[in-house]
């Protein structure tokens, strides 16, 4: 495997992880329990402090579903980032390939 292949095969994994951690950021969503039909107020088994206000609409915990996706997002930064090292990796290979050629 040369050196361009490993930086082609770089940026498609990186880019193939950011694209599913982006897609995971848009898409997921912490349902809030219910108990008999009723909101279940988890805070206390969660840790958070027992005046922390919950947001729930269409019974999805807002603050905590943020939260996840924000996580998510960083991943997929992060994985974006990595892309563009490689791309630009690949690049400066290139030039230096064909300088050294003249």
């Amino acid at each position: 495997m040369t050196l361009e292949h490993f930086l082609t095969a770089g940026v498609v994994g990186s880019s193939i992880i950011a694209a599913a951690a982006w897609f995971l950021a848009a898409t997921v969503k912490i349902k809030v329990p219910k108990e008999g039909g009723k909101i279940v107020d988890y805070r206390e088994t969660v840790g958070d402090k027992p005046g922390d206000n919950q947001l729930v609409v269409d019974g999805v915990d807002v603050w905590r579903t943020s939260a996840l996706q924000a996580r998510w997002n960083a991943v997929a930064a992060g994985a974006a980032c990595i892309a563009a090292l490689f791309q630009a990796l690949q690049a400066l290979n290139s030039l230096v390939t064909k300088s050294l050629a003249m």
